[in-house]
């Protein structure tokens, strides 16, 4: 059980903060988005995972959730919510608190918070500041409708105009071979940016429509999708090689992605996420992906790097 700083208000006397076990966490299920949930469950036996939860007697009020990398030493914070009728108490800025602390512990020296905004955002904002976190900056395009609103986009021809050489395939038929290599060639070169890793959210990839790029029989670029909810596709992570940027070569993996979406399932909902500082696709997506849309929203994101003095004292 987490303790209560004498210093923070009366009110707080009232609350409970405590680390989540698999016992507990299915009743704060309901306080994190869907795709999450399954993290929760699997909190004893995955060590990845932090969660704190604040309750009132048997009923809980809110939750964070975490996620750390011991191989980059950094904790990502995938979710922070505090029911409306028990927020201004500062039990958002406490959950915050905690959790750094528990990340720190846990190895890391910095974390990472992604969000988009909506009508909580001053508050989190206001929270972050508090926390001492980074101004937060701009960091992707979300846009999202009925994947049927791109059955008439011409450019999906695209998707079989590869040149010789070039293979399209299921991203689950990767090899082991072919993952070592990857890996291997990202801790020698960093090839790709890490916010287009293909191995993050393992649990909800998508085998309907994720896609790697063969060309000359090495893997040069990926198409990863993620199914965020029952009836929604999140098209998560495009990358291809660099020197292959300027030939066109992610596109028909996108457009080859969207095709099989729309044959398979074709009633379902469609997310786009594009990096905000990628200025050639988000010109293209401008042109290509945004008529079809009925919502575009962005993503921002903050950091906080750990005093690691502070926590080993």
């Amino acid at each position: 059980m987490l303790e209560i700083s004498p210093n923070q208000k009366d009110t707080q006397s009232l609350y409970n903060f405590v680390n989540l076990s698999s016992k507990i966490s299915l009743f704060y299920e309901k306080l994190t988005y869907p795709h999450f949930r399954p993290r929760l469950r699997n909190i004893d036996t995955d060590q990845s995972i932090v969660a704190i939860g604040v309750n009132q007697g048997s009923q809980p009020v809110g939750l964070i959730l975490a996620e750390t990398s011991h191989y980059q030493r950094i904790g990502e914070i995938l979710s922070l919510f505090v029911i409306p009728e028990h927020r201004g108490y500062g039990l958002g800025k406490t959950l915050l608190t905690y959790i750094e602390e528990e990340l720190a512990e846990h190895g890391c020296s910095q974390a990472n918070l992604v969000y988009v905004p909506n009508s909580t955002t001053p508050y989190l904002e206001k929270i972050l500041k508090q926390c001492h976190w980074s101004t937060p900056q701009l960091r992707m395009l979300v846009c999202s409708a009925p994947i049927i609103n791109m059955k008439d986009a011409s450019w999906l021809k695209l998707a079989d105009a590869l040149p010789s050489g070039y293979s399209i395939f299921p991203w689950m038929e990767l090899t082991t071979q072919e993952k070592e290599s990857i890996q291997t060639q990202q801790a020698n070169s960093r090839w790709y940016p890490d916010i287009l890793s293909p191995w993050t959210e393992p649990e909800i990839i998508e085998p309907l429509n994720s896609l790697g790029l063969r060309f000359q029989n090495q893997v040069v670029g990926w198409m990863i999708t993620h199914r965020v909810a029952v009836d929604t596709i999140r098209y998560t992570k495009l990358f291809v090689r660099e020197d292959l940027q300027r030939l066109g070569r992610a596109i028909p993996l996108l457009a080859k992605a969207i095709q099989l979406q729309l044959v398979t399932v074709a009633d379902t909902k469609a997310v786009f996420t594009i990096v905000a500082d990628n200025t050639p696709m988000v010109k293209f997506m401008h042109k290509r992906i945004f008529p079809h849309q009925l919502s575009i929203r962005q993503s921002w994101g903050t950091t906080k790097v750990f005093n690691m003095a502070k926590y080993s004292q």
